[in-house]
């Protein structure tokens, strides 16, 4: 069987790798298909889709994006659309701007429990991506502030924090209806990590085409939990390795964490049902 990753990062978000590096990755583990899908960010598939031409590897456009709902975060993967779509360029520009403003007011909430981390080093971590939490986490350890990046989670930035701040408020029904509108299909990412059954429901009614059932943080119990309701809703199932390069089980989970590379070809064959 051939196999695919559906859920990767890259410098572009805050993933470590570049667009080549984890193509090159992708070959030597023999996947048939990979999608970068970076958070609020569709530059490390423009980078991809020539490389993986001349790479011979499948290549499937992605995105992850934050949404909220009732004051909770949830993560809307999208896959197949048109990355040149003028108003989804035109969100990413506001969702760059928003992660910004955002990090301004976490860097100051720092700097009164005495944490000083100027902003511009903050940028320089994140380079060419948005500037996204794991960047002020990497701020942090650098400064000697704390030992490993889970501490700047557990007692600053994590959700409930003291130096927490909340995103741009982008609903899931947005989301949802922005990746179908550039022609891609919507699917909810990690469910089984912050996500009930009554939530998971009303987001299927919002419209989403497909659930993650495969991804490191589920147990075989989920995975089959998942199945069972994409099964019964007529959803996609999709999955990945959700790998950025600097967590401890990535290296573990990429090139096991897969799919068959008929997903590939389910989510292009739901394209053309719903859009041609």
């Amino acid at each position: 069987m051939q196999f695919a990753d559906l859920h990767t990062h890259t410098i572009y978000s805050d993933g470590v790798l570049t667009p080549e590096e984890l193509l090159v990755k992708a070959l030597k583990c023999n996947l048939a298909a990979i999608s970068i899908t970076d958070h609020d960010a569709v530059e490390g598939c423009r980078i991809a889709i020539p490389l993986a031409k001349k790479f011979k590897l499948e290549f499937v456009t992605g995105i992850e994006f934050s949404c909220y709902e009732d004051s909770k975060e949830y993560h809307i993967l999208g896959y197949a659309f048109d990355i040149e779509n003028e108003e989804l360029n035109r969100q990413l520009v506001e969702f760059r701007k928003g992660r910004e403003l955002r990090a301004v007011k976490i860097v100051e909430k720092l700097k009164h429990l005495n944490v000083d981390i100027p902003f511009e080093f903050v940028l320089e971590k994140a380079g060419k991506a948005p500037i996204a939490r794991p960047h002020i986490a990497e701020a942090l350890l650098e400064r000697g502030y704390i030992k490993h990046r889970k501490e700047a989670f557990a007692n600053y930035i994590g959700d409930g924090g003291p130096c927490y701040e909340p995103k741009l408020n982008f609903t899931v029904k947005k989301g949802i209806e922005l990746i179908n509108d550039c022609g891609g299909v919507a699917v909810l990412a990690h469910p089984g990590t912050n996500i009930d059954s009554s939530t998971l429901f009303k987001f299927i009614k919002y419209g989403l085409d497909g659930i993650e059932t495969i991804h490191p943080s589920h147990s075989a119990a989920l995975q089959k939990h998942y199945q069972s309701i994409a099964h019964q809703y007529w959803l996609l199932e999709t999955g990945g390795s959700d790998f950025h390069g600097n967590r401890d089980y990535d290296e573990e989970n990429f090139g096991k964490s897969v799919v068959p590379f008929s997903t590939v070809e389910s989510i292009n064959y739901h394209k053309r049902l719903t859009f041609e």
